[in-house]
């Protein structure tokens, strides 16, 4: 009995730790329906993607869409060959690169933050000139994909509140709706509400070893957890 029970445990290990190795690169924020539609060039949907992993990683040949299943060719977003790094948080850009700057400025964040905008991802011609997915107010989100087309991390929502955007757990738990103060989230100068370029990492349990600490994040979050909208 306790031979087999080591050889569960060893196996359950190894398949958590496996699926955490391969979900590395997180959708961790989603910003639809901000203040857009105001006079500003700052305004645009966003959504931050962070690799939880040990090595950067280029994201050349990955894809994001608002549709799951959204292949090349279809309704699909491609990154650039763009590296990455371990623990950082980026965020892909409904503006040009040109506002990049005004947009750092408006949340108050540091230059280190970096940011792609609708000019620096690769256009896939289906229609030409589209790299940002339209985020609607209702029943949409972000699905984030892999070279090979497999579907890495997503978010979805059923419903907005125009102007603050939805965390989401490096464990893939869902934080709600952002709130100043907590998990570092804050008002910016254009009064939206979120948090880019901090997102909340999985949190090992002590002394079970980091598969089955973020295996275990889901549970140890209901504690702590922020009001989901509805």
């Amino acid at each position: 009995m306790q031979r087999y029970a080591t050889t569960l445990l060893a196996a359950s290990f190894g398949m958590l730790f496996a699926s955490t190795t391969q979900a590395a690169l997180v959708v961790t924020e989603v910003a639809p329906q901000t203040v857009a539609g105001t006079s500003s060039a700052i305004n645009g949907d966003w959504w931050e993607l962070t690799n939880f992993g040990a090595v950067g990683v280029n994201l050349l040949g990955y894809q994001w869409a608002d549709t799951e299943d959204a292949l090349p060719g279809t309704d699909s977003n491609l990154f650039p060959s763009f590296v990455i790094n371990p623990g950082e948080s980026i965020i892909i850009l409904e503006e040009a690169a040109s506002s990049k700057d005004a947009w750092r400025t408006n949340w108050g964040i540091a230059p280190s933050v970096r940011i792609l905008a609708l000019d620096e991802m690769v256009d896939d011609s289906t229609p030409e000139g589209d790299t940002f997915s339209g985020l609607g107010s209702a029943d949409d989100g972000v699905f984030f994909y892999g070279p090979n087309g497999d579907l890495l991390s997503s978010y979805t929502y059923a419903s907005t509140v125009r102007g603050t955007s939805f965390e989401q757990s490096g464990a893939g738990v869902n934080l709600g709706l952002s709130l100043v103060g907590e998990n570092g989230a804050l008002l910016a100068a254009n009064n939206n509400i979120g948090s880019p370029g901090v997102a909340v990492a999985p949190v090992p349990v002590p002394g079970l070893g980091i598969g089955f600490g973020i295996a275990t994040t889901a549970l140890l979050s209901c504690s702590r957890r922020r009001r989901i909208a509805t």
